[in-house]
């Protein structure tokens, strides 16, 4: 818990710094354009098409009202499958190209005393974020199966977000950082909290105007707690490699 809130203060420390706002900007009107041009092609079509379906039921002259509410709920599924579709292309957006260069600007004027060991790289980067997209859609359509039970369309969507946000953004905050062994070591040691994180990530996607920027909010909440955690591990490190280095008297 330390590491996270070290992570939140520190947020918004370089947030209040206004160097990196634009970073926090950007993927939201690129994400916006994408899905408002992708909505205008694909609405009217869509709609269309249900509408249709509809007035060829065998039953629609004898229930006008249950098709018209069927349309409905069938409208707002529509949307409802749009929103994670919005939350996913803004994490794509963040994963690529804005985690870099966040890392880069934080990790120089914060982290300096790191050294880069580039333990990751930019395939395995682009093949996490995408393949847990992927995974995160295909559970988002399962738990709506469970979205009758109260609150669970709430707690399901909120768990899948936290997971996705620590699969891919605890990989990109630390793989410049980080050899091989450390990115493996600080999983195994901070998994976590790096899920808590995520949560955390998550939550911001329910509070409005906030949630337009969670996914650049949390990579950047990663970032400090993910190079304040490889920090620390380094420095462990280093005490006991000394500490072996010392004679027997003088330990």
């Amino acid at each position: 818990m330390d590491l996270i809130r070290i992570a939140l203060l520190r947020s918004l420390a370089t947030l209040g710094r206004g160097k990196i706002l634009w970073e926090m900007f950007w993927p939201l009107l690129a994400a916006g354009l994408v899905w408002i041009a992708a909505l205008a092609l694909a609405w009217e079509p869509l709609t269309a098409w249900l509408a249709g379906w509809f007035d060829a039921s065998p039953d629609g002259a004898q229930a006008g009202m249950l098709a018209m509410a069927g349309f409905f709920a069938l409208k707002v599924l529509l949307v409802l499958g749009v929103l994670p579709l919005m939350y996913v292309t803004l994490l794509v957006i963040v994963g690529i190209w804005v985690m870099p260069r966040v890392v880069a600007l934080v990790g120089r004027e914060e982290y300096a005393d790191l050294e880069l060991r580039h333990g990751g790289n930019f395939a395995r980067s682009l093949w996490n974020t995408l393949s847990a997209s992927g995974l995160f859609l295909v559970g988002f359509l399962v738990s709506m199966i469970f979205w009758w039970i109260p609150g669970a369309a709430l707690v399901l969507p909120w768990l899948l977000t936290a997971w996705l946000n620590k699969r891919t953004f605890s990989y990109d905050c630390l793989m410049e950082h980080a050899d091989a062994e450390e990115l493996r070591a600080l999983e195994a040691r901070e998994g976590g909290t790096f899920f808590w994180l995520g949560a955390i990530g998550a939550a911001l996607a329910y509070v409005p105007l906030l949630n337009l920027f969670a996914p650049a909010l949390t990579g950047l909440l990663f970032v400090h707690a993910g190079l304040e955690a490889l920090r620390r591990l380094r420095l462990e490190r280093g005490a006991w490699i000394v500490e072996m280095d010392l004679p027997k008297g003088k330990r």
